[in-house]
């Protein structure tokens, strides 16, 4: 029982003191932006439920609330993502089109994949280059929405797959989904609360079930699955680092 005290105990002092991966507002405003990307192509691809038009516009409001946020954080960093978003955000809409559904143009689908990747690209450069290993849930929650975001707007889109540019190298797939997989292993050997364990597992079989889809983009007809599970996997793991806060 001492033991897993311990643990718990360092786990809560270590995202506590540790920035990149816990309460910064730049890893929240990251979060926020990847899962609106989410739900504002899913209200396209589900044809214009308006739940999904809800969920997109109030993770704009909650991003934007994290960036201005950020600005006590690094103002250099968050007035360059300010004046970007600033400029993005009222174009993120749809225009309904007869027979083509619910259409956005090009170039704010564009813009709205490169400032996700910008900001993405930001927060990586603020880590360093190690995660203390007690940021592990957080880090994995990041970047399972991040590649999900990659995948709705993937899915969505006219040309798929080629609509994405070969210099578009900041969201890989293949390399975030590795980085997913290690976390997964490397937690599995904490000596972690039954309970905690019991959500870990079930990530990890949430997360099995929707790897392949977002990584190599396959059967985009699964992006209700796909939205499903990745919403569950974040919520499973914000209530692990809830309960070991707890403990």
């Amino acid at each position: 029982m001492r033991s897993i005290l311990s643990i718990v105990l360092v786990v809560t002092l270590s995202v506590v003191a540790h920035p990149a991966f816990s309460n910064n507002s730049l890893n929240q405003h990251v979060m926020a932006v990847s899962q609106s990307m989410s739900a504002f192509y899913m209200y396209s691809l589900s044809e214009g439920d308006d739940r999904y038009k809800k969920e997109y516009l109030s993770y704009f409001d909650v991003a934007e609330t994290h960036l201005n946020a950020f600005q006590n954080e690094d103002a250099v960093t968050a007035n360059e993502l300010k004046g970007q978003w600033t400029r993005l955000r009222p174009s993120l809409k749809f225009d309904y089109v007869d027979g083509a559904g619910f259409i956005i143009p090009v170039a704010v689908r564009n813009q709205f994949r490169s400032y996700l990747s910008h900001a993405f690209s930001k927060l990586n450069q603020s880590m360093g280059a190690e995660v203390a290993l007690t940021n592990e849930l957080s880090f994995m929650s990041l970047n399972i929405e991040v590649l999900s975001a990659r995948f709705f707007d993937v899915s969505s889109a006219l040309y798929g797959t080629m609509s994405i540019a070969n210099n578009d190298n900041v969201i890989d797939p293949t390399a975030i989904a590795k980085q997913i997989n290690l976390k997964l292993s490397r937690v599995a050997t904490m000596n972690l609360p039954e309970a905690v364990k019991k959500d870990l597992r079930q990530v990890k079989t949430k997360w099995q079930f929707i790897e392949d889809t977002v990584v190599n983009y396959k059967d985009e007809a699964a992006y209700l699955l796909v939205y499903f599970n990745k919403s569950k996997i974040h919520k499973l793991l914000a209530n692990s680092q809830q309960m070991m806060a707890r403990a």
